[in-house]
């Protein structure tokens, strides 16, 4: 898809802040532990602490992996490597906000796109295609590139 002045945005934004959430902890923890265990010359202290510097950087490589962008442009939305729809196959395009529970207490929300039209077929669902996104900054800049890049009438959104 040629994105000219094209929207990109992030995708799964509040699990990737608690993945590097999870990457400082466990980085920062494990070097500590590490310099401390070497002080005290303690052989199970700086495996343990090299294991919690290991599983670090496999969330950094699971961080660098897992991202994921959705591009709207002139031309329609897509997913690098997931799908790729133009507007020009879609009579109607619908989006669902949706608060999700995180724990007791937190919650972010979760934003769904539907169209009904064509498109790839690995994402039909019951008649329809859809595809849920994380959280986008309270959904304020995909309304944005939405009502900017689409056709007239073919945005629904639902609350």
């Amino acid at each position: 898809m040629i994105t000219g002045e094209a929207v990109v945005l992030r995708l799964d934004v509040v699990l990737r802040r608690l993945a590097w959430a999870g990457f400082a902890v466990f980085g920062g923890g494990g070097v500590v532990a590490v310099v401390g265990s070497l002080f005290s010359r303690s052989v199970p202290g700086v495996v343990f602490s090299l294991l919690g510097v290991g599983f670090a950087g496999l969330i950094l490589l699971a961080l660098r992996r897992s991202t994921g962008s959705l591009t709207i442009s002139a031309e329609g939305f897509a997913v690098d490597g997931a799908f790729e729809v133009r507007w020009t196959e879609v009579p109607r395009l619908r989006v669902r906000r949706e608060k999700r529970r995180v724990g007791r207490w937190m919650h972010w929300w979760h934003y769904r796109l539907s169209w009904v039209g064509a498109g790839p077929e690995s994402l039909l669902e019951d008649g329809e295609y859809a595809y849920a996104l994380g959280h986008l900054g309270g959904g304020a800049a995909l309304y944005a590139a939405l009502a900017r890049f689409a056709p007239a009438g073919v945005i629904e959104l639902w609350e």
